[in-house]
This record gives structure tokens, C-alpha cells and sequence, in this order.
């Protein structure tokens, strides 16, 4: 079986899977070495430890895999690329036969973009907080709770997060699968097994209003300056789905990109192995100076609130334009920005990547040492580490003071029997936050007391 492989619709080569494991990669006749598949450098590539890392991350997490190969009866890796919904940048997968009817990408209108120069328009962040989408909700339960997704030991939070491309029509007012196959948004919604407070289940990770949680941090890092795409959520039962669009459409476009797990020879089961270290030398590769200290101010932010599930997969890098031959890349929106600070058995960690050998205690000195050795003016990035803490300490307060009471409201499970308010969870994160640049930042950077409350 060959399944053919097709960038921005020009195929580039075909898989083929001889033996369960073995995979072949092969190059057509008058593919330029300037269009090669990031890993694939060669015209024929063997991988004998199962799908080349690039077609590996694309596949979702927790059960799904599984669950693809029992509906469809699938017998061999590569055929698992034939069913993914959700594939990263331009990349399209088809069975030979299909190859055979599809028409020539030169008979298709095509348009080129650079993507700074839209860059504000794919992202459309200007919402006003908190986005709390009136649509209706005309999903499937069966979509937005998959049995497969439901339970299972996970490490983070990544491990059982869900997604899959929806229409928004707002001029219906209606969240819809689409109906052409064309989708500008994923959905996430909430799981329902993980909201479920089980005091006598150690398996089971309680993380309740995580889609809250996501929109609030999201808001945070775009108020902070650093480029994030529209987000909103919405409500259902007793928790909130989330609504997030793809920074990689435009106009029926598609923009490539690329997951630094995939740059370092990460994956899934590895993402959080990386270190900060390795994704900023990597980066330097691509991006220069410029990109490197806002991804390290990013590394910054991350630690600054406690956010345990950064890992490589998180970060990547996009492509200039939607040329085939592109090879400039830039830092691609961010996206899946929480804190893990406000779940028991999530808490040990403040970033999900290890910086200078640590993911907890770290202090400023470790970003100075590293913007040293990457030779940004230190000075300079110390006074943007102030500057970001210093909005941090401004800008949560009042972002959830714009939370309605039907949110702060929402009761938080403490112990079997007990449970408080949202907000009193939030509260509590934030003083605890202060406490952190106190303890291991700069005293000097927090002026109120730390048991102050807003």
C-alpha cells in the first residue's frame, strides 16, 4: 500500500510499510531537495522505529489512536495518517487511488501570503474578556464526549485534552461540525471524566474548568503582549467548552509549521524531555537574536504562572509564507497556556520543561545566565522581565474581576462533602504567585504584601 503525500497540494513523495514498523519514504521524480520534508533529507528514507517523527506528532493523544484503528480496522501505521481531521499546516494524505483522480495543484487557484503581513488578521485576538460565546451548540454528545477520551492515567494536562475542528457561523450564531470539510477553529471540550472530584480514585487527575482556565491564560499572555489566536468559551452542563482558531488558515490557505519536539527528535511520549535550553539553541538557527529573547521572555512568563504543561510540543515555528519551497520560519502564535497551579497533583513543577536542570525554584539569575549566553543586552531583558511581572501583578486582578458571578461562582470540590468558590481558587493562585517573585524572582519587584488580597 502507498499512501501519497501532498504539501500545500503538491504531492511530494509516497510511504510505503513493508513490514508492521518499517517505513519507506520516497521522494517523486523532480522533487528539489529545497521542498524535503523536515527529518526526511533523503530521496529514499527507511525508518525502522515505526513513522518519521513529523507524521508521528500529528496524531492526537489518549485512546484516540486506538480507537481510529478499531472503527476503521486498521492494520498498518501509515494508514492512520488516511483518518487524522486536524493535520498540522498543508499536509494532505491519500491512498493511491485516490492520487490517481486528484487534479493537478496548477489547475487550482492558488494564492501566495506572507504571513506577517496578516498575521493580525489569521489571529482576530481583539475580544473583549471574558468571550462568552451564545451560539448554539449544534455538536454531536458523541463528538464532544468521546468514549475513548474518558479515562486513563495522563502525565500533565496534554495527555487527555481533546480537539477537532468546528465551524463558527456567527451570523447563524450556531457552533456546527463543517459541512465542506474546510474548518478555521478547533473545539476543545471539557472531560467529563476529569471534572468529576473522586476522592478515593488515585488515578484520577480532578481539573475542572480547565477551558476557564485556558481563556483567562490565553487573555493574560495577549495582554502581555505576546501574539495568541481568538479564543472564547462556551458554556455546557457544568462546565465551559473551549473555542480556539487556527493561526495556520487564511482565506482557504494553509501556512506550515513545525513543533520543536519535531526539530529536536521528540515525541509525544518525550515532549516533556526537551529543555529550554535545546529549543532556544535550535531557535537561533531560524530566528536570530529577536526570537530567541521573546522566547525566552515567553520561558519567563510560563514560569511566572506556573505553567507545568509547557512542553515541546507547545512551541513551534511557522512558515514566512504558504510558498512550497518555503524556508524562512518566524515563532508561531502561542497556544495552550495554562496553570497547573490550581490542581492537587499538578503543583510541583512551575514550567513543564527543565531550564538550566530545574522545572521548580527557579530563579532570575537562570534567565539573565541564559540571555548572557545567548548575547541579548541583559539589562535590557531584565527590565522586560520586570515589565511582564509588573503587569502580571496588575492585569490578573482585574481579569478576574471581569469574570461574571456565574463563573467565580462555580463550585471548586476541596475534599469529599466541601467545596468553594472559583474565585477563592483564584485568589489564592495569585497571592501564592506573588509569593514566587518574592521568594525567587526579586523582592523588590512586589511592593504590596504578600497576604494583601485583591
Amino acid at each position: 500500500m502507498k499512501i501519497y503525500v501532498l504539501k500545500q497540494n503538491q504531492a511530494l513523495g509516497f510511504l510505503e510499510e513493508p513490514t508492521i514498523g518499517n517505513i519507506h519514504f520516497t521522494y517523486l521524480d523532480g522533487i528539489s531537495p529545497q521542498s524535503y520534508i523536515e527529518g526526511i533529507d533523503e530521496e529514499k528514507n527507511v525508518s525502522d522505529d515505526g513513522l518519521f517523527l513529523i507524521f508521528q506528532n500529528m496524531f492526537p493523544e489518549n485512546g484516540q489512536i486506538e480507537a481510529l484503528k478499531t472503527k476503521y480496522e486498521i492494520r498498518t501505521t501509515i494508514e492512520l495518517l488516511l483518518y487524522l481531521e486536524d493535520v498540522h499546516g498543508s499536509y494532505t494524505f491519500l491512498t493511491q487511488e485516490d492520487w490517481s483522480k486528484h487534479s493537478n495543484p496548477m489547475d487550482e487557484e492558488h494564492t501566495n501570503y506572507v504571513y506577517s503581513e496578516i498575521r493580525d488578521e489569521v489571529l482576530a485576538n481583539n475580544y473583549t474578556f471574558p468571550n462568552i460565546l451564545e451560539h448554539a451548540l449544534n455538536i454531536p454528545l458523541e463528538k464532544r464526549f468521546p468514549g475513548a477520551t474518558t479515562s486513563g492515567r495522563v502525565i500533565g494536562l496534554s495527555g487527555f485534552q481533546y480537539k477537532f475542528s468546528i465551524a463558527k457561523e456567527d451570523t447563524k450564531k450556531e457552533l456546527c461540525i463543517s459541512k465542506d470539510g474546510r474548518s478555521y477553529y478547533f473545539m476543545k471540550p471539557y472531560s467529563k471524566h476529569h471534572t468529576t472530584f473522586m476522592p478515593h480514585d488515585k488515578e484520577r487527575l480532578y481539573i475542572p474548568y480547565l477551558l476557564i482556565n485556558e481563556h483567562l491564560f490565553m487573555t493574560l499572555a495577549r495582554d502581555l503582549g505576546f501574539d495568541v489566536p481568538y479564543n472564547a468559551i462556551i458554556k455546557d452542563g457544568e462546565d465551559y467548552h473551549y473555542v480556539i482558531k487556527r493561526y495556520d488558515r487564511y482565506k482557504n490557505e494553509k501556512f506550515d509549521h513545525v513543533e520543536f519536539a519535531t526539530l529536536l527528535g521528540y515525541n509525544s511520549n518525550t515532549k516533556y524531555d526537551a529543555t529550554v535550553q535545546e529549543i532556544l539553541k535550535k531557535a537561533d538557527e531560524y530566528i536570530g537574536k529577536e526570537g530567541v529573547e521573546e522566547l525566552l521572555l515567553f520561558f519567563y512568563f510560563s514560569t511566572l504562572i506556573g505553567h507545568g504543561d509547557l512542553h515541546a510540543k507547545n512551541i513551534s515555528l511557522i512558515h514566512a509564507s504558504n510558498e512550497i519551497g518555503e524556508t524562512n520560519r518566524e515563532i508561531s502564535p502561542y497556544y495552550d497556556i495554562s496553570t497547573t497551579h490550581i490542581y492537587r497533583g499538578l503543583k510541583d513543577r512551575e514550567i513543564g520543561l527543565a531550564l538550566l536542570g530545574r522545572k521548580s525554584k527557579i530563579k532570575k539569575e537562570y534567565f539573565l545566565q541564559l540571555a548572557k549566553k545567548h548575547e541579548l543586552r541583559v539589562k535590557d531583558f531584565e527590565a522586560k522581565m520586570k515589565d511582564i511581572t509588573d503587569n502580571f501583578v496588575k492585569l490578573f486582578p482585574r481579569l478576574i474581576a471581569a469574570l461574571p458571578a456565574s463563573i467565580l461562582e462555580l463550585p471548586y470540590q476541596k475534599k469529599y462533602g466541601a467545596h468553594a468558590p472559583l474565585k477563592s481558587i483564584l485568589d489564592k493562585y495569585y497571592l501564592e504567585r506573588k509569593k514566587y517573585i518574592k521568594q525567587y524572582i526579586d523582592d523588590t519587584w512586589i511592593k504590596e504584601d504578600v497576604h494583601d488580597i485583591f
